[in-house]
């Protein structure tokens, strides 16, 4: 039931700009998937056991309306709005009488945590269980009843524990998210600073990635939060280990971020391929690795990930999850389209024109372009353009200037040269590389133990060609 309702939702956010309902289904999506059977897992399970538990304490409360002078106004429909009761139903009882809602927000101004608490959980089940709740806030901004400030004020308390503000902050941004036509740049840039600053709320890692993400899902601020400071590191700095709603969580912000062209640019620079390697490596959560998927297939059609994807060896770690077990038949499905079409990029860049590219910028590094593979298919290329690619080797070789890194991949190449093409031995020793090779395989340098042994077997791989030829000599 939980996967015929949130999975294909999840699989219709492949076009974006994202309408207002579409922001609101992933919403809904991102909510029940949070709440499912599988958050009690190994990773994170006692944490998630221990907040479900809290969950349940703040709704076994019964508050008394008549009691509390914010609410006494509106006590006898207060009465009506049950926690265990369906959100439409708390829903259209609250629409039908919009100055609840106005109640309600004057009630968290209250000192008793108890009640706020219960309103807080109950507002966040609403919007997180059905996307319609939101119709409350739209009927609530037309009556000109403000949300923002008594939910600011409550986040800014001075004392309030972290349960309350994570809370107050997911319902904020939730609702901005919604109608960023309602809430200036300004009034999402107050509220950015204050979630992510320590000293004035008490939002807990989570809480501060969860409000996060809620807001990257808007179009509108999308750009305004990325470029916020702290907002990168509060997603990349979550680690592989870390308990699965904060992975879901930053990857979902990574896949929020992903449908806008230039903030992708700047991810590359985070190594965001990386992240995301490292989670599909260790993460066994299946709403983790699905949305995991979801980002690669949008990074696909970026060429410049595309070689991050490649060379970060992508394509084995997503294999390799066709041997797990799942309970999610449809998952296997998915692994496989996606090991297909990332097998699909790795044809097409591991071609001469890309060696080339990174031969051009004169650093070289580890990767699939330097793989036997790679050289058995286009090892004859080199002979293009009177061997240059092999010119440009020998230069690099030679280089004062030439980092440790490319110089052991440059003692390597030219190692897979002499051995797979009939003119190696020649085109090298025409070049006079096999006295350099040789004398960066004695080099003392710290620094140059991987280049002392790619040298070693570079030179090795020269006199191996040596004796053959001298084999092949008539007696």
């Amino acid at each position: 039931l939980f996967r015929s309702r949130i999975y294909p939702t999840l699989r219709g956010y492949s076009s974006w700009p994202l309408r207002q309902a579409s922001t609101a289904a992933m919403a809904g999506a991102a909510g029940l998937l949070e709440s499912m059977s599988d958050s009690i897992q190994k990773h994170g399970g006692s944490d998630l056991s221990k907040a479900a538990e809290t969950h349940q304490m703040i709704l076994s409360f019964k508050p008394d309306w008549d009691s509390y002078e914010a609410t006494k106004g509106a006590a006898s429909i207060l009465k009506l709005v049950e926690a265990d009761a369906p959100a439409i139903k708390n829903t259209s009882l609250i629409q039908g009488h919009i100055s609840v809602l106005q109640a309600c927000m004057n009630a968290l101004s209250m000192s008793d945590e108890k009640p706020v608490q219960w309103l807080l959980t109950l507002f966040y089940d609403m919007l997180r269980a059905d996307s319609t709740s939101y119709n409350i806030f739209e009927v609530a901004l037309k009556n000109q009843i403000n949300v923002f400030k008594p939910l600011m004020s409550l986040l800014l308390r001075q004392g309030l524990d972290s349960y309350s503000a994570d809370k107050a902050s997911w319902i904020l941004s939730a609702v901005m998210s919604h109608f960023p036509h309602s809430y200036s740049q300004g009034v999402v840039q107050e509220f950015v600073v204050a979630l992510l600053d320590p000293t004035k709320t008490s939002c807990s890692e989570l809480g501060q990635l969860e409000a996060i993400t809620n807001l990257l899902k808007s179009d509108s601020f999308r750009k305004l939060v990325w470029s916020h400071q702290g907002v990168s590191d509060r997603i990349f700095r979550i680690q592989k280990s870390a308990p699965s709603p904060h992975l879901y969580k930053c990857v979902f912000a990574i896949w929020t971020l992903s449908f806008d062209p230039a903030i992708t640019e700047t991810m590359k620079d985070l190594q965001v391929i990386k992240k995301i390697r490292e989670i599909l490596t260790y993460c066994r959560v299946e709403k983790v690795i699905r949305l995991c998927l979801t980002v690669l297939k949008n990074f696909l059609s970026n060429k410049g990930l595309c070689e991050h994807i490649v060379e970060e060896g992508i394509l084995e770690a997503v294999q390799q999850l066709e041997f797990e077990k799942w309970r999610d038949a449809e998952l296997y499905d998915d692994i496989k389209d996606m090991a297909v079409q990332i097998s699909s990029e790795v044809s097409e860049m591991s071609n001469f024109e890309r060696y080339e590219r990174e031969l051009q910028t004169g650093k070289l590094a580890w990767g699939f372009i330097h793989s036997s593979k790679f050289w058995a298919e286009n090892v004859m290329k080199f002979e293009s353009n009177d061997f240059s690619a092999l010119k440009k080797l020998a230069v690099l070789l030679s280089s004062p200037s030439t980092d440790s890194t490319t110089l052991a991949v440059a003692c390597h190449d030219i190692g897979e040269f002499v051995t797979l093409h009939p003119l190696g031995k020649k085109k090298v020793a025409q070049l006079n590389v096999k006295e350099r090779v040789m004398q960066l395989m004695g080099s003392n340098e710290a620094e140059h133990r991987e280049v002392r042994r790619e040298a070693l077997l570079c030179c090795q791989k020269i006199m191996l060609n040596k004796w053959q030829d001298m084999d092949q000599v008539p007696k």
